[in-house]
């Protein structure tokens, strides 16, 4: 049994799996800045727009996790 199975209130679990993508929305949030200022460094702006496209994307998902969070999942797992 893995340790997801073991939850049994299936609220407390999506919270917990919001949460966990969160987490690694906001590892590739601050991966994607480093390389966009790695890339502005050595003169490849061509390279740092692209970077920051997808930047962007990661900061939209990471702020739509945080309004499905704020607007159902955490108060479902409180309740």
């Amino acid at each position: 049994m893995t340790s997801l199975e073991r939850i049994a209130d299936k609220e407390v679990l999506n919270a917990a799996l919001a949460s966990a993508a969160q987490a690694v929305e906001h590892y590739e949030i601050a991966r994607y800045g480093t390389l966009i200022a790695w890339a502005k460094q050595l003169g490849r702006n061509d390279c740092a727009s692209v970077l920051q496209r997808n930047l962007d994307e990661e900061k939209a998902a990471d702020k739509k996790l945080t309004q499905i969070a704020e607007a159902r999942l955490n108060f479902k797992a409180a309740s």
